[in-house]
Order: C-alpha cells, then sequence, then structure tokens
C-alpha cells in the first residue's frame, strides 16, 4: 500500500484561511488589547489625554462638540510617541506565551483535521 501524497503548502493554506475565517486572530487581537488596556503605560497615556482633553474644553468654550472632537483626535494624529507606545505594548503581548499556546492550539486541531481529509 503506497503513502498518499499530502501537499503541505495547500494544509498550510488551508489551516490559515481557517484561522482567520474562524476568528482566531481577532480574537487573539481583542484579548491582547483587553491585557494592554490594563498596562500602567496605558493609564499613563488616559491621564494624559485627560488633562488634554481639559485643557481643550477650557480653551474653547465656543466650539461645538465636533469641533473639540476633531481637535482631540488631530492631537492624537500628530502625537505618535503615544501611537507607537500602543503599537509597541500589544506587539510585546502578542510575544507572551498564552498567545502562542492558543495558537498552537488551534494550529494542531486544524493540521490534524486537514491531514484526517487528505487521507
Amino acid at each position: 500500500m503506497s503513502c498518499p501524497y499530502i501537499d503541505e503548502d495547500k494544509i498550510v493554506g488551508n489551516v490559515e484561511m481557517e484561522l482567520k475565517k474562524g476568528g482566531t486572530f481577532d480574537k487573539l487581537r481583542k484579548q491582547a488589547i483587553e491585557h494592554v488596556k490594563d498596562s500602567k503605560l496605558v493609564h499613563r497615556i488616559e491621564n494624559e489625554m485627560l488633562v488634554k482633553v481639559d485643557e481643550i474644553i477650557a480653551s474653547s468654550a465656543n466650539l461645538t462638540q465636533e469641533e473639540i472632537q476633531r481637535k482631540m483626535k488631530d492631537f492624537m494624529n500628530e502625537n505618535a510617541k503615544m501611537r507607537n507606545d500602543i503599537n509597541r505594548q500589544i506587539r510585546v503581548e502578542f510575544e507572551k506565551e498564552w498567545v502562542h499556546d492558543e495558537l498552537d492550539k488551534e494550529i494542531d486541531e486544524k493540521v490534524n483535521k486537514q491531514l484526517e481529509n487528505s487521507i
């Protein structure tokens, strides 16, 4: 009895598609963001933002809510350090063991399913 040919590239592609369609990456992203939201970094940024909001509101007595929101968005867009700090913290979170454990488990299940279907 000959061993059937297993197309590894096809299995990898199918597993990746299943992970994406199944929302695995979205789920991990949401969990990582929840962890980051509890960090000292985010609390510091939140405090900085509250101070900036108070400053904008105090100096914007005649502005509409939309204009105040636009000023806040402009502040956040101009503050690359804040965005970079948060992005770096999220990347660090993705390197943690809990992410790898979760992905390993999902990948193993999906690869085994693909192998069973290809035999």
